[in-house]
């Protein structure tokens, strides 16, 4: 199975067994504690193990829906990418940088946990909303939304892409 394929799945379980998308009762469900910094400057947020302890850090002056996608972001390495966490790979000059695979990797996760597939299905098929229009109904990110479009294409959905910045946790 495609790594994309393994993330789809690991993300739709998760919803499933804990029978919700809001990404606080998630980390909570997971055993992962959810802090709040003010001194994190343009870092949005980062994941981080110590002693087998695992944490999310997040930027406190974030709006609601902004903190929604970086918490899952970061439920994505606790689901992906512990291993190098707990040995310190993840550095913040990584956080939030989509050449490397495993922010891209990431970002497909928070876009399958925050964004239902039926739905943003019915809302392109049946509604024929653009990306804003989605991104508003959903209230999400347009990059996030086209993310999920560009994986839900990857996936063998007949979907046109639409422009997006990969970049779109970098910066606060």
């Amino acid at each position: 199975m495609r790594k994309f394929e393994a993330i789809t799945q690991k993300a739709a379980g998760l919803v499933r067994k804990h029978d919700t998308r809001d990404p606080f009762q998630l980390a909570r469900e997971l055993g992962i504690h959810v802090e709040y910094a003010d001194y994190f400057g343009k870092l949005k947020g980062m994941y981080m193990v110590v002693r087998r302890n695992r944490f999310i850090y997040l930027n406190n002056k974030l709006d609601e829906r902004t903190l929604r996608i970086v918490c899952t972001h970061e439920i994505g390495h606790d689901q992906w990418h512990r291993d190098l966490a707990a040995a310190g790979a993840f550095r913040e000059f990584m956080l939030y940088n989509m050449p490397t695979r495993q922010e891209y990797e990431a970002n497909i996760f928070a876009a399958e946990v925050l964004l239902e597939t039926d739905e943003v299905l019915r809302l392109i098929y049946e509604d024929d909303y653009d990306i804003v229009q989605i991104a508003n109904a959903m209230n999400s990110d347009i990059n996030l939304v086209a993310l999920k479009v560009a994986h839900l294409r990857n996936l063998g959905y007949q979907l046109t892409l639409f422009e997006h910045r990969s970049d779109f946790l970098k910066k606060y």
